[in-house]
């Protein structure tokens, strides 16, 4: 198990440097930026070691190190204290006099702060891994709502996000970066209190329907859709927009505690369309909620500093959706655009700059320099035809899924000019446009939703275009490659682990179409198959259980093999709905309705749109209906 270190820092960026090469060599690490935010860390926490800056802002280290010495918990904690400046004889003594393990000259080389908290606590045994962006809790006030969320995303967080302030209490579930459920502990923020207040019922029919409920009837969406108050559609509707409510809510907390907790799930939260894309959330959140009097003082602080596009992330205003407003204005600025001017500027042009700044899409810098300006970066993310595809959380899955795994099949062992398609003698404006074309088409956000194994080809093939694209992109870099080329040291199209999940995902594929066909020999080998190239994919192992019972529908020892595998299906996808609804249908066969009816709810409670388990609950449901009649008229007799 890797130890957990505090690492107390002023400047945040040499802060995040240490973050960064302790977690490359297995540590987990914890941050601060000063005195009172690394008490209450130790208050929650227990850290092997502490890394302490002697001059911290209100309170220097050593009055820290002082607090830590009278507590019990952190009494005996050892503690590397970093000095900017000279090392006095004064301040070794007070080292020694607090109980440090020593003093070190700020800032320290990471491999010496690596191996000087190796002879204190030994190397860690943790796997090492690229260092998140974001600590693992903190204070909303050092970390704001919009970048706390954007660190998330690239964090690419599977896990829940706990946020506390005063009395309220919210559990937001994240996977691979991406919002898909969150929890409120606010009464006026439940389902009932939401769709009274937005006219989508009476106070009367949501307490008919919560009596109903209370009795285990059935969900209070479906009850609502029996009391015909609201079809599927609208209950579907309605579920997404409290959800986002809910969401959007914390973009106007003032203050607060945040908390990261990795793998965990939230239990019973509001689900979220999955098309909504983070850095689109981040923004309406900004517009909608975001304190401005917090977005002024922000750009108060940078009035001499000027407004600048991030290359890296050009693509993000595609994503967002401008206003026709919005994009005037922007488009309108085409030179070095000064922060202090912006305080003139409508609310709304403050919101949305100060929210392209949250997401990475323009920057702060103390020169405007030589970059391109914003109005030529807008124009271009307005030609993108509204910025990527749908994510593969609609009807199309499986197509979208076949055309990622054709296109990563049609790119191995190609050349950086096959993988993009063009001749050798393409210029860098073709180049250009046909690595915009297929990045759209293979973006990893287009393939959140999808499971574990396509998740991971799709950031295989970009990846493999972003290579193809880097090299060849200028002429310089053509020449270069040419070489390379003579010389005979291409590089590998896609590494082993990808070239597993493509395989599975064919098979797979192969699989679903053989079901179709009603071949399930045929099909439960292409799913064995499958499972075998990416045993960690859940989905496979179900839709194996599943087959295995379609090919043996009478042979009990089979239909137990079967549900073994439905089981740890789920087990390995508890994110997914498949898993559910297909263990849902051995249950029904067995005759175990009510954990069938368990199973089939879970699944619409992932996806609300899942429409084989809605139609298997329709049917249940109409079964259960038709019975009550027929037992009345027994009674009646």
């Amino acid at each position: 198990m890797s130890a957990t270190l505090l690492c107390v820092q002023k400047d945040p960026e040499i802060g995040r440097l240490y973050a960064e090469a302790l977690t490359a060599v297995g540590y987990d690490v914890l941050s601060a930026h000063d005195g009172r935010g690394a008490l209450e860390i130790l208050r929650r926490q227990s850290p092997s070691l502490v890394v302490l800056d002697v001059y911290l802002p209100r309170q220097d280290g050593f009055e820290i190190l002082a607090e830590m010495r009278m507590r019990p918990e952190t009494k005996t904690l050892p503690v590397l204290l970093l000095c900017e400046g000279d090392v006095t004889d004064d301040i070794v003594a007070r080292t020694k006099k607090l109980g440090a393990i020593g003093v070190e000259l700020a800032p320290l080389e990471t491999d010496r702060l690596i191996a000087k908290i190796a002879e204190q606590i030994g190397p860690s045994e943790g796997k090492p891994r690229r260092a998140p962006k974001t600590s693992r809790e903190g204070s909303l006030k050092e970390i704001r709502i919009p970048q706390l969320l954007r660190g998330l995303h690239l964090d690419e967080l599977d896990g829940v996000l706990l946020l506390e302030h005063g009395r309220k209490k919210k559990a937001i579930e994240f996977r691979a970066g991406w919002p898909v459920s969150v929890k409120s502990n606010l009464v006026s923020e439940c389902l009932g209190s939401y769709l009274v207040s937005h006219g989508r019922c009476t106070k009367i029919q949501l307490d008919e329907s919560i009596k109903r409920m209370r009795t285990g009837e059935a969900l209070q969406g479906e009850i609502l859709v029996a009391m015909e108050v609201l079809d599927e559609e609208g209950v579907a509707e309605a579920l997404q927009e409290h959800a986002q409510e809910k969401f959007f809510e914390i973009f106007s907390w003032r203050g607060g505690h945040f908390k990261i907790r990795p793998g965990a799930h939230v239990q019973r939260g509001s689900n979220f369309a999955l098309e909504g894309h983070p850095s689109k959330l981040i923004v309406e959140g900004i517009r909608r909620y975001f304190p401005l009097r917090e977005i002024d003082r922000h750009f108060s602080r940078y009035q001499d500093a000027f407004l600048v596009p991030m290359a890296a992330h050009q693509d993000q205003m595609s994503i967002v959706g401008l206003s026709e407003e919005e994009a005037h204005w922007l488009r309108g600025l085409d030179g070095p655009a000064p922060m202090g001017a912006l305080l003139e500027t409508p609310e709304v042009i403050r919101r949305i700059v100060f929210a392209l700044i949250s997401i990475e899409s323009l920057a702060v810098e103390s020169s405007a320099g030589d970059q391109m300006t914003i109005g030529s970066v807008v124009d271009e993310a307005l030609r993108i035809d509204g910025g990527l595809p749908a994510p593969v959380d609609s009807g199309n899955d499986g197509e979208l899924r076949r055309e990622l795994a054709d296109l990563a099949n049609g790119m191995q062992g190609k050349s950086h000019y096959g993988v993009l398609g063009v001749r050798t003698t393409a210029d860098d404006e073709e180049i250009r446009s046909a690595y915009a074309s297929l990045a759209k088409r293979v973006h990893p956000d287009r393939f959140h939703a999808a499971s574990r194994s396509v998740r991971q080809l799709a950031s295989q093939a970009f990846d493999r275009i972003s290579q193809a694209h880097t090299s060849i992109a200028t002429a310089v870099a053509r020449k270069s490659y040419s070489e390379e080329l003579s010389r005979g040291r291409r590089n590998a199209a896609v590494e082993e682990e990808g070239r597993r999940a493509l395989k599975a995902e064919t098979e797979y594929q192969k699989g679903e179409k053989l079901v179709a066909k009603r071949d399930y020999l045929g099909a439960l080998l292409c799913f064995g198959r499958a499972m075998e190239n990416f045993p960690s994919e859940g989905e496979y192992r179900a839709h194996y259980g599943w087959c295995l019972y379609l090919c043996h529908p009478d042979n009990e020892v089979m239909l137990g093999e079967a549900l073994e595998h439905c089981r740890e299906g789920l087990k390995l996808a508890k994110d997914r709905e498949k898993p559910y609804l297909l263990l849902g249908r051995l249950y029904k066969v067995m005759g175990r309705t009510v954990a069938a009816k368990k199973m089939f709810t879970r699944a619409v409670q992932i996806k609300p749109r899942c429409v084989e388990a809605m139609r298997e609950l329709r049917i249940m449901n109409m079964r259960s209906e038709k019975n009550k009649g027929v037992f009345k008229r027994i009674f009646r007799r």
